[in-house]
């Protein structure tokens, strides 16, 4: 289903999206280690991994990071020429590990929309679910703040 910005009042309180399943491998982590320098020639030494999972254990930053592409892959949204930026985080709670070889997936809940004088803020409950668990590895209250851009504002005013 597709939404707009202006369906959302009504929507407060419903899951937006349940994902599909995403396989995570070591070759994730490696990935987002480099991206976040998390590498011998930005640190000067190998990056230790003293936890009991050792090598296997995917990094709760890169679980969160992930909430971006699953809202831009599944949530089916006509924005009426306004932008999403990432407002931020109200709470995050990593509640499970999660290894490499296991599937993932996100359920996304609205919790709030707010019109504000520059735009809409609007906050999601994203439950991080691994399959056959029987309870979620995370759990993030995310902020996105809608704003016009010039071109979808004239746009609307046109309409």
């Amino acid at each position: 289903m597709t939404y707009s910005l202006a369906d959302f009042p009504d929507l407060v309180g419903k899951e937006l999206f349940c994902s599909d399943w995403v396989p995570l491998g070591n070759e994730d982590e490696k990935a987002f280690g480099h991206a976040t320098f998390l590498r011998e020639d930005f640190l000067g030494r190998p990056p230790s991994n003293g936890d009991p999972y050792g090598e296997r254990l995917v990094s709760g930053f890169l679980l969160l990071s992930m909430l971006v592409a699953f809202h831009k892959r599944e949530l089916k949204l006509n924005s009426g020429g306004a932008y999403g930026l990432n407002y931020g985080v109200d709470k995050v709670r990593f509640l499970r590990p999660v290894l490499t070889g296991q599937r993932v997936r996100v359920r996304a809940t609205l919790q709030d929309v707010q019109e504000k004088d520059a735009g809409t803020r609007v906050l999601t409950r994203n439950v991080l679910e691994v399959e056959g668990a029987d309870s979620p590895a995370m759990v993030a209250d995310w902020i996105t703040f809608f704003v016009q851009d010039e071109a979808g504002a004239k746009e609307a005013a046109d309409a």
